[in-house]
This record gives C-alpha cells, sequence and structure tokens, in this order.
C-alpha cells in the first residue's frame, strides 16, 4: 500500500480560500486546524454509513447458534493465505453460513501456477480456533476493518483479494497442527467436503475424514 506524509497542497478559488479563512476565525481555529477538523469530520461520516459488512464474535453467540466444527477445503495459494494472514474466506455462494468454533482444513491435490502444492494432499493437518465471522464484505471495506489491513500490504493476496466483489471472512484466534493427519479414505468424498459440519467427539474418535460425516 501506498505511504503517505501527512502533506498535501489544496488549490481552491479565492473566494472559496477567504470564505475557509473566515470560518476558522470565527472558531478561534488556524486555517489548517478548521481543515483538518471538517475533513476528518467528513471521513468519519462516510465510513461509518458506507460499510456494508456485519461482524460476528463467537464468543458472544449462545451454545445452539454455534456449530462445534466445519470441515472446509483449502488450495495451496488458501493454505498460504491461512497461515500467513489467519485468515479463511468463505465461498460466497455459500452464503451466511452459520457459525462454527473450529474449521478443519483440507487440502486438496491442486497445483498452482507456480508449482506450488499443498504440505499434505487429501488429508486434514491443521484447524482453526475461530474468533469472528465477517459477513458481505466490499473491496472498499477492508480499510475500515483493522485486522485485514495486513491483507492491503501484502500484493501476493491483496492484487486477487482486491477483485472480489463480496465475501464472507473468517478470523482465527490461531492455527493449530494435528500431530497425525487425518487422510481421505474415499477419494470421491472430496466434493462433498465444503462447510461439512461435525463434532468434536467425532473428530477425536475418527481414523479417516470419511468418519466425521
Amino acid at each position: 500500500m501506498k505511504e503517505y506524509s501527512g502533506r498535501i497542497l489544496l488549490r481552491m478559488s479565492p473566494q472559496l480560500h477567504q470564505e475557509v479563512a473566515q470560518l476558522a476565525s470565527s472558531y478561534s481555529q488556524s486555517l489548517n486546524e478548521f481543515l483538518i477538523q471538517t475533513i476528518e469530520e467528513r471521513v468519519e461520516k462516510e465510513m461509518k454509513t458506507n460499510v456494508s459488512f456485519s461482524r460476528v464474535n463467537i464468543n458472544e453467540l449462545k451454545v445452539k447458534e454455534v456449530r462445534e466444527a466445519v470441515i472446509v477445503t483449502q488450495h495451496p495459494w488458501f493454505m498460504e493465505l491461512l497461515h500467513k494472514h489467519n485468515v479463511y474466506f468463505f465461498n460466497p455462494s455459500l452464503g451466511r453460513v452459520t457459525p462454527m468454533q473450529y474449521l478443519l482444513f483440507y487440502e486438496t491435490t491442486k497445483q498452482e501456477s507456480d508449482g506450488t502444492k499443498n504440505e499434505h494432499p487429501r488429508h486434514i493437518a491443521y484447524y482453526g480456533k475461530v474468533k469472528e465471522i465477517i459477513y458481505d464484505i466490499q473491496p472498499g471495506d477492508y480499510m475500515h476493518i483493522p485486522e485485514l489491513q495486513p491483507l492491503m500490504n501484502d500484493p501476493k493476496f491483496w492484487d486477487e483479494i482486491r477483485t472480489w466483489e463480496t465475501t464472507n471472512v473468517v478470523l482465527l484466534r490461531e492455527v493449530g497442527t494435528f500431530a497425525n493427519p487425518l487422510p481421505l479414505k474415499n477419494g470421491l468424498e472430496a466434493r462433498y467436503l465444503v462447510n461439512k459440519t461435525t463434532t468434536l467427539p467425532l473428530l477425536r474418535n475418527a481414523t479417516y475424514i470419511d468418519e466425521l460425516y
């Protein structure tokens, strides 16, 4: 993201210049102070009225409103995004997904154009503990979400994300690793894993991913 110096040169008509100077004087402010305050008030108003997203904190929900664990599929690009920024993007076609305590990341066999592959294809080796879900994010909303602003400084991901129209983002408290990655026994089941709900008891006792649902 471009860095800004905090200095700006304004050009305006002599008449507007005079009117602004008179207003600043009436408030016992310097011209600079008056302009900064006026701009701050306008920016604050725009930020409050133009956001389209809503935030849901998992800890503020009732138990019955939250699923225990959900399986999601991850291509290599998204796995790298996960490890670097602790976020997961739900496909907007799924709509407003029901919140969950944990995400279980199934790594696909896809190879990216640069040759990158997943470390554990056809396995669940990582889980994420969910902190918050942000629904209906538009490209212009990222600047209003402090937790996602680092993405805007990471061109590898931001150059792609900024082209998305609407999406739902899961903020994770942590990303952990299973001591023994869980394999998928029936490869044909991979296409049905997206947004699959499971429970922690099933997860603790499972030998294969197929046993989670």
